[in-house]
């Protein structure tokens, strides 16, 4: 959606009734003058595509309108190349093998170059020429891309001396791909594949200094383009591509033989045997993501029959916008990888131990000079990370039994995450919280304000139900104690007790729990309870995500201790979360659960229990957050922030994730030099 947006003009109003005037370059005045100033004026298009016009009055009036609109132009010599048949150039055009018959075809788009200087234009498209086919063997297609190469060169010279007399900036020079198939519909076009359409691309940029030099991908050719297969290409040849991409098309074709709009007929997208579905649409977008494709995407549709050309734009927008709003597209990973050595380097980790072994002391000073808040959310809603898990003897993340467990990883996650200005604060045991208590000491002693200031700190209590043990139901206080949070400075505690009917230590577990909230009463500690209802299997205590066992477990939660005052529930989302958020009046967070490399369900699950009741005032965030596959901890966080904070959507917070990831990988570094 942050991509300039044009229009294929010639295409889409090809003339009156859809007769082809436009694309033969002998407009109707009238149409053509009310037709162009209608996409002109159409703020949704930041580009038109527009073609030869044969009139010089006609093309003396484009020009001035073209050039007042603003609009970034692109001047199509593809209908030139392939419906033009009064100048008697040879299909094979700028590719033929005959010297002068290359020779005419190049001078003729000479022309065109001075007319595309002539709209503003900022780049220049065109195509190969007609295919010599493979009835000589491979010898002649040799040819025809040698005589390509030289033809393209010729173009480029002509285009830098033309943009140097005229003091402007030169055109870029952008080469459309078509299919090679010989059959009614088709174009049966040399370039052509992608391999061979790259290879060109990196012969006359690398080899003979092309620089801006490029191709046109689009995506109704992509079913037509076949590369030494029956199978039309896919989406993934981007990939491949992107490079080298100065334009794209979004367009649909016809595969179906005997449909009379057969090949690249640029149908609609609803068109009943449209190759180009929604999802593929999707797929195409979503790869362009992927690929960090910043470049123009144009739109090609032509009308048939009694098709209006507004009504054909119209769908057009509609179908594109849809796509490119979908969630998946936007969430677009491609090559990301968090490296978690590049925030937190060995060298400032190694800082910490001896900090440690040197100045403990300084654990309990910056607790004491720490800001806090005056209260203890700023607009009544909390984003906060957990990261308590090792103390539970939990160190899996997905099939790695001690990813948790390589403390560099975990720390340079944890942090990440805290310093951003959008998280609210961090829950944990006492060992992590020093080691951010001594990162921030690092921060301040080289001139940097702290990033724990006015966060919420909380305190994990209870870390005895070690996972898989047998006594793991018997969880007793082993982390903070009230007395000691509160001569941190914490802002609150967090504890966690899970009912299992047939479990004898659940009852236990709930009476520590019930002292603790008591004590921490006592000192004006803000507490998070984490109640759950499991269920006792061989393979331990599995979570009950079911909407009334959350409802009696809540009930149980809600009463426990001398006081609810100073008492928040965290609350797994599940089915029904609008009838269990209603057991109590209680404040809410949720929380996110194991992580399943995909950080998109965990938020589409945020934003839906957001919506399940007012009680419901934010999250808690571990795993999921901390180790969502290969993208950064920080941005996903942020964008959860945003869900809590700014009331953003899945596909708002989806799109801050795309924009921010890897953002300030430096921060630390800068920092502590």
């Amino acid at each position: 959606m942050d991509n300039k947006i044009s229009i294929v003009y010639h295409m889409a109003y090809p003339g009156p009734r859809n007769t082809s005037s436009v694309l033969r370059g002998e407009p109707d005045e009238k149409y053509f003058m009310t037709t162009l100033k209608k996409i002109l004026k159409d703020d949704y298009f930041s580009g038109v595509e527009v073609t030869a016009l044969k009139d010089p009055v006609l093309k003396a009036k484009a020009a001035e309108l073209l050039k007042a609109s603003g609009k970034d132009v692109i001047y199509s010599a593809q209908p030139v190349q392939l419906n033009w048949k009064d100048d008697m150039i040879p299909p094979t055009d700028i590719s033929s093998i005959d010297e002068v018959d290359r020779k005419r075809a190049v001078q003729r788009l000479f022309e065109h170059i001075d007319d595309a200087y002539a709209f503003g234009a900022t780049q220049f498209a065109f195509v190969s020429g007609k295919d010599v086919g493979t009835s000589a063997g491979l010898k002649l297609r040799k040819q025809a891309k040698t005589a390509l190469v030289r033809s393209i060169m010729e173009l480029y010279r002509y285009s830098l001396e033309k943009a140097q007399k005229l003091g402007v900036k030169p055109l870029i020079l952008t080469l459309e791909m078509f299919d090679r198939l010989d059959d009614k519909g088709c174009k049966n076009q040399l370039i052509g594949p992608t391999t061979e359409a790259i290879e060109l691309a990196e012969e006359l940029r690398f080899t003979y200094g092309c620089e801006s030099f490029g191709l046109m991908y689009d995506l109704s050719h992509m079913p037509l383009l076949k590369d030494n297969s029956f199978d039309g290409e896919t989406p993934d040849v981007l990939k491949a591509l992107a490079p080298y991409l100065n334009h794209v098309h979004v367009g649909n074709c016809v595969l179906v033989k005997d449909d009379p709009l057969y090949g690249d007929t640029h149908v609609g997208f609803d068109y009943p045997n449209g190759a180009v579905s929604k999802d593929l649409l999707a797929e195409f977008l979503k790869v362009l993501n992927e690929v960090k494709y910043e470049k123009g995407i144009g739109f090609e549709v032509m009308p048939h029959g009694d098709e209006q050309s507004d009504a054909l734009v119209s769908m057009t927008k509609a179908y594109f916008d849809e796509a490119s709003s979908r969630i998946d597209v936007n969430y677009a990973l491609g090559s990301y990888v968090y490296v978690p050595r590049r925030f937190l380097p060995e060298y400032i980790f190694d800082m910490i131990t001896d900090i440690r072994v040197n100045k403990p002391h300084v654990v309990i000073d910056e607790a004491k000079s720490r800001r806090r808040r005056e209260t203890l959310t700023k607009d009544g809603r909390l984003l906060l990370l957990a990261c308590d898990h090792p103390a539970r003897y939990v160190t899996n993340v997905g099939s790695d039994p001690v990813k948790m467990g390589n403390r560099l990883d975990y720390l340079s996650r944890i942090i990440r995450v805290v310093s951003s200005d959008l998280v609210d604060g961090v829950m944990t045991t006492p060992d992590i919280m020093e080691d951010l208590f001594i990162i921030n000491y690092i921060v301040k002693e080289k001139g940097n304000k702290s990033f724990l200031d006015e966060k919420v700190l909380v305190g994990c209590m209870n870390r005895a139900g070690l996972a898989g043990f047998s006594f793991e139901m018997d969880d007793r206080m082993t982390a903070y104690t009230p007395e000691t949070m509160c001569e941190m400075k914490l802002d609150g505690a967090k504890m966690m007790f899970r009912l299992e009917q047939n479990e004898k230590y659940s009852g236990r577990t709930m009476v520590y729990c019930a002292e603790a909230v008591t004590k921490c009463n006592k000192y004006g500690l803000t507490v998070f309870l984490e109640a759950l209802p499991v269920q006792k299997t061989e393979k331990g205590y599995p979570v009950k995500m079911d909407a009334d066992e959350m409802i009696k477990v809540i009930g149980v939660a809600s009463a426990i201790g001398d006081s609810s005052r100073n008492l928040w529930l965290k609350i797994p989302y599940v089915d029904g979360y609008d009838r269990v958020v209603r057991a109590t009046t209680l404040p809410i967070l949720m929380l996110g659960g194991e992580s399943t490399g995909n950080p998109v369900d965990t938020i589409k699950q945020f934003e839906k229990g957001l919506g399940a009741g007012k009680n419901v005032r934010g999250a808690m965030v571990g795993r999921n957050v901390l180790y969502p596959g290969n993208d950064d901890p920080k941005a996903i966080a942020e964008a959860i922030s945003l869900l809590i904070h700014r009331d953003y959507s899945t596909e708002e917070a989806v799109r801050h994730i795309r924009k921010n990831r890897g953002s300030d990988m430096d921060y630390l570094i800068k920092l502590i030099k």
